[in-house]
């Protein structure tokens, strides 16, 4: 199973969780990534992957998905997973209990879809910000701060 974490979506390699200025608590995640046939249902459901997602605890439950929503998306773009034919993504806390999100690349007859599409770039910057404050005021240290620390 491999293990995502925040550090390496900035970085592109693993992090340190300690460093002299911060201690960062992390939150995991699960999230398995399946394949499902056109005109298949649930039953023919194929596991490709599972990941575990670890993202800094946040103490806000929503950023923290969020945070690992984008994770995931940022993963699916890597040329690794875009030819596995992945078009179903579940993300579950990391004991399996609770589902989290369900993300479908396309909509399937015999469930429900939202349509999902990507966030304007000003939405984004603002969901940065929030986060950068956040993250900011539980650890005394900027986001840049702390991945240059764990460059």
């Amino acid at each position: 199973m491999e293990i995502i974490t925040f550090a390496q979506l900035c970085v592109g390699e693993g992090m340190k969780v300690k460093n002299k200025k911060a201690k960062v608590k992390l939150r995991s995640f699960c999230c398995e990534l399946k394949h499902r046939p056109l005109g298949g249902d649930s039953d023919s459901e194929e596991l490709i992957d599972t990941l575990t997602l670890q993202v800094p605890r946040l103490r806000h439950s929503k950023l923290e998905i969020q945070w690992a929503f984008a994770l995931i998306w940022q993963k699916l773009e890597e040329p690794e997973y875009c030819d596995r034919g992945i078009n179903q993504v579940f993300i579950f806390t990391a004991d399996f209990k609770e589902l989290l999100a369900r993300i479908e690349t396309q909509p399937f007859e015999d469930e429900p879809a939202k349509h999902l599409k990507p966030p304007s770039q000003d939405t984004y910057d603002q969901w940065q910000r929030v986060l950068e404050n956040r993250f900011k005021q539980l650890y005394g240290i900027s986001l840049e701060e702390w991945r240059d620390a764990n460059n």
